[in-house]
């Protein structure tokens, strides 16, 4: 080739590479064409619905004292509390979502936006239940802001009543509208007057959070209980179980944490807490039948497996080996295996449930918040309560039902089964059960009742009464660690009190006298 044609195309070449270049950034040449930039909102709400979900099978049930583990090389049931959850992320994808809706979009109305209200009043208050006060305000700012400083929790809960009181106006104003339902909602199917029926009953459970603030007067708690229990029109809550945001399993998309492909490695490394199994023997609930199954040793020695003394949990706070050995010896009871190990679907996992909004009017009501609501009285809500969570078990109010306990030494699908009598009206007949007045005892009943219905649901609900109330009472010792006490709080993240160090410390010391404490009571138990 001659120097000169070898000189054109040279020329040529840099002009074509410099045309190039200066019409593309180097963002744009970055940008990898096999990764999306934009994602249909759909999508980012499947992905939220499946953050927002608290699921069996693992520490939450263990310090809610439902279900111990007696091994310790795969765990313990210790209160040494780390970190709490960090949702921000989950939360960035809130905003993320309502960005994509809006694409094309003249109204700022539309059921993600309503939904994502109740999203950001979810994950934020579910982060200050467990750690106190959090970034709110100036969070999900990114590089706008890196350190962004803590808001106090009641401001916290005081922006999440504001949210979910426009997401309720908002679901009304879409549902009377006939707007089109958001794709990728797998609890409702994108039905909005479902999702605003949880909307409030969530609120409810903020306000029932707030027991010990009652005369807070910047709250007003009493009058947000009362506006919701009594204007169903304006505020409709769950009507029945039929209503409840609950997690299903489906197989094999999503399987239930115990199920047939682990029953071999669970086996007898796990059994049920005296706290959960003993309350319900001392009351003779017969979902002691369904969730549980009774202690092998005490029918080999001749209790009926249908006694409620068969049924035996163990202390929380023993000791793991000596659990271990008396687990192993058939001295405690055992999860159900045909309810929880039978099938890859298990249960469905409710998250926010009917029984559970029935014992927060209930308690409203004893605590003279409100005096009644449509259903009546608090003893109305505490039976019907009750009878939710039979209903939940599929045990009916009169009659029998049968109960499966697994043949001993047997493989899963060899089951003793057994008729079980039961009689509502005998059952809440008993002193111990009937409702006793809005008094001390009441409340107590209501909140036993309550801990019953959320056993393997809803997360740390359990927890967080005991917390709040000491109901029912949560023992410790060796196994429990903590010196023997139950945790109040997780702590912040360790890349937090790294990258956010001089506002981690300003909320330490507002808080807890400056340490990032375990034990330290947070504004909302003072």
């Amino acid at each position: 080739m001659k120097a000169g044609h070898l000189f054109r195309i040279l020329s040529l070449l840099c002009v074509v590479f410099y045309n190039f270049s200066c019409n593309q950034s180097f963002q744009d040449l970055n940008v990898n064409p096999n990764k999306p930039t934009q994602v249909p909102p759909s999508l980012l709400l499947t992905g939220i619905l499946n953050d927002m979900a608290d699921l069996p099978g693992g520490m939450d049930e263990r310090w809610d004292q439902y279900f111990l583990i007696n091994y310790s090389y795969y765990g313990n049931n210790r209160y040494d509390f780390g970190p709490g959850n960090d949702y921000y992320a989950t939360l960035k994808n809130v905003d993320k979502m309502v960005q994509e809706a809006s694409v094309g979009n003249t109204s700022s109305q539309n059921p993600y936006h309503a939904l994502a209200l109740f999203f950001k009043a979810y994950f934020f208050t579910k982060m200050s239940l467990e750690m106190g006060d959090i970034p709110m305000r100036d969070a999900l700012k990114g590089t706008n802001d890196l350190t962004p400083v803590y808001d106090s929790q009641k401001l916290v809960f005081q922006q999440a009543f504001l949210w979910l009181d426009t997401a309720n106006q908002e679901l009304h104003q879409l549902i009377v509208s006939g707007a089109s339902k958001p794709d990728g909602d797998f609890y409702f199917n994108g039905n909005l007057a479902q999702w605003q029926k949880v909307v409030n009953a969530f609120r409810l459970i903020l306000l029932i959070h707030l027991s010990k603030k009652i005369n807070d007067p910047d709250l007003h708690i009493a009058q947000q209980f009362n506006t919701l229990v009594n204007n169903p029109s304006q505020y409709p809550l769950l009507q029945s179980n039929d209503d409840n945001l609950q997690y299903v399993f489906i197989y094999p998309t999503n399987i239930y944490p115990r199920n047939p492909g682990n029953f071999g490695f669970n086996a007898l490394r796990e059994n049920c807490s005296a706290t959960y199994v003993g309350l319900l023997t001392q009351l003779h609930d017969p979902r002691v039948f369904v969730t549980s199954e009774p202690a092998q040793a005490l029918v080999s020695a001749g209790t009926s497996p249908t006694s409620f003394n068969a049924f035996v949990g163990a202390d929380p706070g023993e000791d793991l080996g000596t659990m271990y050995n008396k687990t192993n010896a058939g001295e405690y009871s055992l999860i159900n295996r045909k309810r929880y190990y039978d099938t890859y679907t298990g249960e469905p996992c409710i998250q926010i449930g009917y029984a559970e909004q029935c014992f927060n009017i209930a308690e409203a009501i004893n605590r003279g918040w409100i005096t009644g609501g449509p259903l009546g009285n608090a003893e109305a809500y505490y039976t019907q309560g009750i009878q939710a969570s039979w209903s939940f078990y599929q045990i009916p109010l009169s009659g029998q039902f049968t109960a499966y306990f697994l043949h001993p030494g047997a493989s899963l699908g060899t089951y003793d089964t057994y008729q079980i009598p039961v009689d509502f009206t005998s059952y809440y007949n008993q002193p111990t059960v009937k409702y006793a007045g809005n008094n001390a005892t009441g409340l107590t009943q209501i909140l036993q009742q309550k801990y019953l219905a959320l056993f393997l649901h809803a997360g740390l609900e359990a927890y967080y009464q005991y917390r709040r109330t000491g109901v029912p009472v949560f023992t410790t010792g060796p196994g429990t660690g903590n010196s023997g006490r139950i945790a109040m709080r997780f702590q912040y993240p360790a890349a937090e009190r790294t990258a956010n160090a001089a506002n981690v410390q300003a909320a330490l010391d507002r808080q807890f006298g400056g340490n990032d404490d375990i034990n330290g009571i947070m504004w909302i138990l003072k």
